[in-house]
């Protein structure tokens, strides 16, 4: 599932959500599947951690159902059993022999500003070239004078590949190498 987290919610740490989801997804009935154990919990795997205060508009969660169970009536149960902020915004099922969704989302986009004057970067969320959003801001600040705090980004999606974004925005894009510390402009391969 897709969902957004906003407003006060943004202030939310990554296992804070984590747990409001999971009391959700306990609240809403669905036939959900469980770990094995002392202590078993429904089976789920989380995006990638956000910095607090930092809103997203399209995080995910995937969640093992027992049963096959209609996308809409999982949207709006579990949007009536999250607090405010929280929101899912689309569920689909997945093929099977779908990845994991720690495996395939490689990149996070992040939108700095409002949408009408926004500068888009990408940062590699883990591997070689992982970033930090605050190097990033940073870099940002001083390549081109647009400071920035969390309260001014959303990251807006994840990506496989750096490819993929060029399906939802337009350029320019900034891309910001970790590693190295290099803030450069990518342009769609298209």
């Amino acid at each position: 599932m897709k969902y957004s987290k906003e407003g006060d919610a943004s202030f939310l740490s990554h296992r804070e959500a984590m747990h409001a989801l999971e009391r959700a997804l306990r609240r809403s009935g669905l036939p959900l599947s469980f770990t094995e154990g002392y202590s078993p919990r429904p089976r789920m795997s989380f995006s990638p951690a956000l910095p607090l205060g930092v809103a997203a508009k399209a995080e995910y969660l995937e969640v093992v159902l027992l049963e096959d169970v209609d996308s809409m009536v999982v949207k709006e149960r579990l949007n009536q059993a999250l607090p405010e902020g929280l929101k899912v915004r689309e569920v689909q099922p997945l093929a099977p022999t779908m990845p994991k969704l720690s495996r395939w989302a490689r990149y996070g986009l992040f939108r700095v500003g409002e949408e009408a004057e926004a500068t888009y970067l990408l940062l590699m969320l883990n591997g070689e070239e992982q970033g930090r959003l605050k190097d990033a801001l940073e870099a940002l600040a001083s390549l081109r004078g647009i400071t920035a705090g969390y309260r001014e980004v959303t990251r807006i999606g994840l990506y496989a590949s750096p490819d993929e974004v060029f399906e939802d925005i337009e350029e320019p894009l900034l891309y910001y190498r970790g590693r190295t510390g290099v803030m450069e402009e990518m342009k769609s391969q298209a």
